[in-house]
C-alpha cells in the first residue's frame, strides 16, 4: 500500500468514527436543549411539590390534626373530617373514635371504616362485592361464593374480600371455613372489629367457647360501645361458666 492510500484509509477511518460518535452524541444534545432544561427543571419541582403534598397528607400530625376536628368540630367539620381520614389511611384515629361518649362521633367513626374497608380493594373489588351481597340477599349463595372466590384470587391481600366469605360461609353453616377467613382477614387488618366479632361467633358454633370469648373480648376492645357483641360476650362467658367443671370437693383430694 502507497503512503498515499494509506493516508486516505486514515481519514476514511476518522471520518466514520466521527460519524458513529455524532449520531450517539447528537440524541442527547436534542434533549439536553436549554428549553428542555428547564422544564425538566419545573417537572421536579412540580413532582417534589406533589409528593411533599401526598406525605404531608398522609403524616401522623395531619390525621390528628383530622381526628381532633373530627371530635370537636361543628357537623360540617366532622363529616368533612371523617371524609379525609379516610382518603388519609387514618384508620387508628378512626378506630380511636369509636371509643367516644358520643353516639354520632361512634356511628361517624364506624361508617368511614366500613367504607374504607370496603373500598381497600379498589373500585373493581368493590363493584364485585357489591354484586356478591346482593346474590346474597337472594340467597344464591353458589352463585355469591364463586364471586368470592374469584375476588380472593385476584385480590389476596383484600381483607374485606375474606371477610364477606367469612360471612357467607357462616350463613352457609360452614363455620371452620368461616373461621378460617376470619383469621385472614385479622391478618391483614387486625382492627377489623367485624371480623374479631365474626371469629367469636365461628369458634362458638365449633365449640370453642373459650376462643370464642378471647374474640369477642378484643372485638369490644375495638369498638366497645357494640351492643350486639357486648351481650354475644355476655352469653359466651355464661356458657363458659356453666360448661367449666365443678371446683374440687373436700373429698376429692383425698
Amino acid at each position: 500500500m502507497t503512503h498515499r492510500a494509506a493516508r486516505q484509509k486514515r481519514r476514511r477511518a476518522t471520518a466514520t468514527c466521527n460519524a458513529l460518535r455524532w449520531a450517539y452524541i447528537c440524541p442527547v444534545h436534542r434533549f439536553n436543549t436549554p428549553l428542555l432544561r428547564r422544564v425538566y427543571l419545573a417537572a421536579g419541582v412540580f413532582l417534589t411539590i406533589y409528593y411533599g403534598v401526598f406525605l404531608g397528607l398522609r403524616s401522623d400530625w395531619n390525621r390528628e390534626r383530622l381526628y381532633r376536628q373530627m371530635m370537636v368540630g361543628d357537623q360540617r367539620q366532622k363529616l368533612t373530617a371523617a371524609s379525609q381520614l379516610i382518603f388519609v389511611r387514618g384508620q387508628k384515629q378512626l378506630v380511636r373514635a369509636l371509643k367516644s361518649e358520643s353516639t354520632a362521633i361512634r356511628e361517624l367513626a364506624s361508617d368511614s371504616l366500613w367504607m374504607m374497608w370496603f373500598r381497600d380493594g379498589g373500585e373493581d373489588a368493590y363493584r364485585r362485592i357489591q354484586v356478591a351481597q346482593a346474590d346474597v340477599k337472594e340467597r344464591k349463595f353458589k352463585e355469591a361464593l364463586a364471586i368470592f372466590d374469584r375476588l380472593i384470587e385476584d385480590y389476596p391481600r383484600f381483607a374485606e374480600g375474606w371477610n364477606r366469605r367469612a360471612i357467607l360461609y357462616w350463613q352457609m353453616g360452614q363455620s371452620e371455613e368461616a373461621v378460617a377467613d376470619c383469621k385472614k382477614a385479622l391478618s391483614l387488618n387486625p382492627d377489623h372489629f367485624g371480623a374479631w366479632q365474626g371469629l367469636g361467633l365461628g369458634e362458638l358454633q365449633l365449640g370453642d367457647v373459650t376462643g370464642a370469648c378471647r374474640a369477642l373480648r378484643v372485638a369490644l376492645r375495638l369498638n366497645p360501645h357494640d351492643r350486639a357483641t357486648q351481650r354475644l360476650l355476655r352469653q359466651s362467658e355464661d356458657l363458659r361458666r356453666f360448661l367449666a367443671p365443678p371446683p374440687p370437693t373436700r373429698g376429692d383430694w383425698i
